[in-house]
């Protein structure tokens, strides 16, 4: 078997903190440049406004009732970080998914370095910290890195746990970090590692482990069923049974609350999600099954890892990008094995073939120098094709904002092309692999400090909730017709304005609302207002005060008759 155990580059030797620097630099400084963007991030700030506001802890609260779409991991760090810095922002929200990132890449390079050696490990890392999915939802506010940190963090326990040396310290630790999974989405949590865990032992005939797993499966619910419980007296035994049902079961057979897509979903998103390296995923695999490392048994367990994440979630009715994420460090363990020995100076049979690393560096090189060229003539064109062609009023300044950072990136791209190329003229595949990673963790520093904040004007809801603010004084809150999604746009308001948000349906509704709020508004989403206004309430027509637009969405101010 081949081993990477040669430790003399000082980037191998300080794999460690190379990574936690990159992460750092990467991720950190831009987490309060934009705000909170619709769909989810609204409505997961505003539980964890009311949960800091209100100091109940236990049941989550959306517009005053009791929500568990998620269970309260994500809402916790969020009020802790907030708590311990001052006060609640877009930055304090953020900040534990973006160290909960950095730390899955550095227990993923601490495991790959245990596992495989110390530059498998370093490449494990740089896989995680420079693939696209992985890094957009390290800056979001979504509970799916939480929630990959702790299966990452629990299933590393516990492998650690069932070395040459069993202990049953790790595992007990492994299983109780799956429990704080659990309270972070739910069953799965449990769930899914627990399946890699029984199908690893199992295809190993390991049958004393898998007995283990049995009173282990007793310390995950120790730490999440009493949240569960408690919480299940807040707002009644039937009701968590129900959404338990609701986001567990009937999403997976039925699509509930939409994201239905089919089997083939993840086989077509894997490939931008991990990208760059997901191509080079089948030659690693090629590689692993002709050299017979397959044996080894933790490659084994980064396969089945891997592989029951991708077969369970493609099963599924529902399905998103991000759900596949907790199975991107198996990926990148295994992605790592191969990049570590590719292009190495050994001649054993073992040694993995370069040429698919030399076309994947060679096609590369090219694509970025053809995106220099298209960035250079974006830039250049911005202004003129906006002359030309009748855009978006909204989106105007956007695009004007976004001609030098897309000017800078050309220029990067040029740069990387050229630094790379001398190396693939030399065949040093690792050299040029190498400088491909840190070129792409420029291109990031740009995407993420520049380019992605310049779409906040026309993403964002804050300026628009301040000036609603203005206008209803002493009201304690606002009304809302948006016939599709509008219990989704709510929450982008109310965190914002710190009032409810109450979604109105009808003219009956709209009546009732100004009947109880006579200095209030109502936003009604203006693709639906002919609808709305069809049933006989044009005379509401005279009271729209202005248009606003908010998120992307147009709305009819309306006022009290």
């Amino acid at each position: 078997m081949i081993t990477d155990d040669r430790g003399d580059s000082p980037w191998v030797r300080h794999r460690m903190i190379l990574l936690c620097a990159l992460g750092v630099l990467l991720l950190i400084p831009w987490l309060g440049l934009r705000d909170l963007w619709y769909p989810d991030e609204p409505d997961i700030g505003e539980v964890c406004r009311a949960m800091f506001a209100s100091g109940d802890w236990i049941a989550p609260r959306l517009f005053g009732e009791v929500w568990v779409d998620y269970p309260p991991a994500l809402y916790w760090v969020g009020c802790l970080f907030s708590y311990l810095l001052g006060g609640m922002s877009e930055f304090t929200l953020r900040l534990p998914l973006a160290l909960a990132a950095i730390g899955l890449a550095l227990a993923t390079c601490a495991t790959g370095s245990r596992w495989f050696g110390p530059r498998s490990g370093l490449w494990a890392g740089l896989v995680l910290l420079t693939s696209w999915e992985f890094v957009w939802m390290a800056i979001g506010l979504r509970p799916d890195m939480l929630f990959g940190l702790f299966i990452g963090l629990g299933l590393f326990a516990y492998a650690r746990g069932v070395d040459e040396r069993p202990r049953w310290g790790p595992r007990v630790g492994g299983f109780a970090l799956l429990g704080l999974a659990v309270l972070t989405k739910g069953p799965l949590g449990l769930l899914l590692p627990g399946l890699v865990l029984v199908l690893w032992h199992g295809a190993r005939r390991e049958w004393r482990r898998l007995f283990e797993l049995v009173p282990l499966t007793l310390v995950t619910l120790a730490v999440a069923l009493p949240w569960y419980i408690a919480c299940g007296r807040a707002m009644g035994v039937e009701n968590i049974w129900q959404e338990l049902y609701q986001q567990n079961i009937a999403r997976f057979f039925a699509g509930y609350r939409g994201h239905k897509r089919p089997p083939y979903y993840y086989l077509v998103q894997i490939w931008s999600d991990l990208a760059p390296w997901a191509v080079l995923l089948p030659f690693a695999l090629g590689w692993i099954v002709r050299s017979r490392l397959w044996r080894d048994k933790y490659i084994q367990l980064a396969l089945w890892w891997f592989g029951a994440f991708f077969v369970f979630l493609s099963v599924a009715v529902t399905k998103r990008q991000m759900y596949l994420l907790p199975a991107y460090p198996a990926a990148a363990l295994l992605l790592a094995r191969w990049l570590s020995v590719v292009g190495q100076a050994e001649t054993i049979p073992e040694t993995p073939d370069p040429r698919p690393a030399q076309v994947f560096v060679a096609v590369l090189d090219i694509a970025l120098v053809v995106c220099a060229v298209l960035a250079f003539a974006a830039a250049a064109a911005m202004g003129p094709l906006m002359g030309r062609f009748r855009l978006d009023p909204h989106w105007s300044p956007v695009l004007l904002d976004l001609r030098l950072p897309i000017l800078l990136l050309g220029m990067i791209c040029l740069a990387i092309g050229v630094w790379v190329r001398p190396a693939w003229r030399r065949r040093e595949v690792p050299a040029a692999l190498f400088r491909l990673v840190m070129g792409a963790a420029v291109l990031f520093l740009v995407l993420l400090g520049w380019c992605i904040p310049t779409f906040n004007p026309v993403r964002t809801y804050a300026p628009q909730s301040r000036w609603i603010l203005g206008q209803i004084g002493p009201e304690t809150r606002i009304g809302l017709v948006s016939l599709q999604y509008g219990n989704l746009k709510r929450g982008a308001f109310a965190y914002y304005m710190g009032i409810p948000v109450d979604l109105l349906e009808n003219h009956n509704d709209l009546k009732r609302f100004f009947r109880d709020h006579p200095r209030s508004i109502v936003l009604i989403e203006k693709r639906v207002a002919a609808e709305f206004f069809s049933g006989g309430g044009a005379g509401w027509r005279g009271r729209v005060a202005r248009e606003l637009r908010a998120g992307g969405y147009d709305y009819l101010v309306v006022q009290s008759p």
